[in-house]
């Protein structure tokens, strides 16, 4: 199964730009449904994965293959290494 990894980069906003209370632009908006759009795939796939019982697995390819989702869902949300 081909996996592939989404990134959506946020950048910082300049000092000064940011007012908590201006009401929010169209491309803030469409930014906030882009990702929830991508949160939801997420949860898709993570759905897919917790419905799978481990008891059902029987050979070492089935557990290999659920092994390789979870941990690609995992990593995922590892903490990435700071940059000396």
């Amino acid at each position: 199964m081909a996996r592939y990894t989404k990134v959506v980069q946020v950048p910082e906003p300049e000092k000064g730009s940011y007012n908590p209370n201006r009401p929010a632009g169209i491309l803030l908006r469409s930014q906030a449904l882009h990702l929830r759009e991508t949160l939801f795939q997420h949860l898709k796939e993570l759905v897919t994965i917790l419905a799978i019982d481990p008891k059902t697995l029987k050979s070492e390819r089935d557990v290999s293959a659920y092994v390789h989702r979870a941990t690609a869902i995992l990593h995922t949300f590892a903490a990435k290494p700071e940059k000396e």
